[in-house]
């Protein structure tokens, strides 16, 4: 069934990988707004993960097994890759931490996510959070929508989430752009390559498998995976498309 679903929205995420946004991050200002505005989806998508993680393997004491042990595996092994991943110096970070690394280390402002996650970690309600954020609309809108579905409290639309957020996130194909800006620029921007390297080098994504073990042969779950992957995909477009317009100068500062 994902392979159907990949086929009907197979222009759709043929989009993401030639995307005009590619044409407009020339020089080393452009690649700071697009990573301050990127970020907040690579931890929105951490999010999605660490549901499936309270979910389906034991969080608290003391400890139970529960649940199918081989979808404990694939949940573990996808957590291993994200919460886990070896960084730049051979450390061990989590890929939104490598992420916020690589925006600093280009100069990009994280006081954005840095005040964002600070009112996060008060307990404070998250749609509340966004409401009274001052963050552009294209991002309030990318993270409302993540938590929209997390909050139907429904595995399966988490994980096809999950499976689809990943869409336009750590495009390889920018891994030349970027290189352009270095030699033009003279900037130092290997943390944010390796990043790119790390997506694409990345083990075989388990995270399809736990979709297929969620929806099984159930077929009103697969549609709800289908509606999912349009409403993910389409909040992809959205953000990437508010991006494009603040670099293109649509959106003033």
């Amino acid at each position: 069934m994902i392979q159907e679903i990949n086929q009907n929205f197979k222009s759709e995420l043929k989009h993401f990988s030639n995307h005009p946004i590619h044409h407009h991050i020339n020089t080393k200002r452009q690649l700071q707004r697009y990573l301050e505005h990127q970020v907040f989806a690579v931890w929105a998508n951490m999010s999605l993960l660490n549901y499936l993680k309270e979910e389906f393997t034991k969080t608290t004491n003391p400890w139970l097994p529960i649940g199918d042990p081989e979808l404990r595996f694939l949940i573990n092994k996808t957590i291993l890759q994200e919460e886990t991943a070896k960084n730049y110096f051979g450390a061990h970070q989590s890929e939104f931490e490598i992420y916020l690394d690589a925006m600093a280390a280009t100069g990009a402002n994280t006081e954005n996510i840095t005040n964002f996650l600070r009112h996060v970690s008060h307990g404070t309600d998250i749609f509340l959070i966004i409401a009274a954020s001052k963050l552009p609309l294209c991002i309030k809108q990318f993270i409302k929508t993540v938590f929209d579905i997390i909050s139907e409290d429904k595995p399966h639309k988490i994980a096809a989430a999950f499976v689809y957020s990943k869409e336009g996130m750590g495009d390889p194909n920018l891994i030349k752009t970027i290189s352009k800006i270095e030699e033009v620029e003279k900037a130092d921007l290997k943390l944010f390559k390796y990043y790119l390297r790390l997506q694409a080098e990345k083990d075989s994504d388990p995270s399809f498998k736990i979709l297929e073990m969620l929806c099984g042969e159930d077929m009103d779950k697969w549609r709800d995976t289908e509606i999912i992957a349009e409403i993910i995909l389409r909040n992809q477009r959205t953000l990437m498309e508010g991006i494009e317009a603040e670099l293109t100068g649509s959106i003033s500062e």
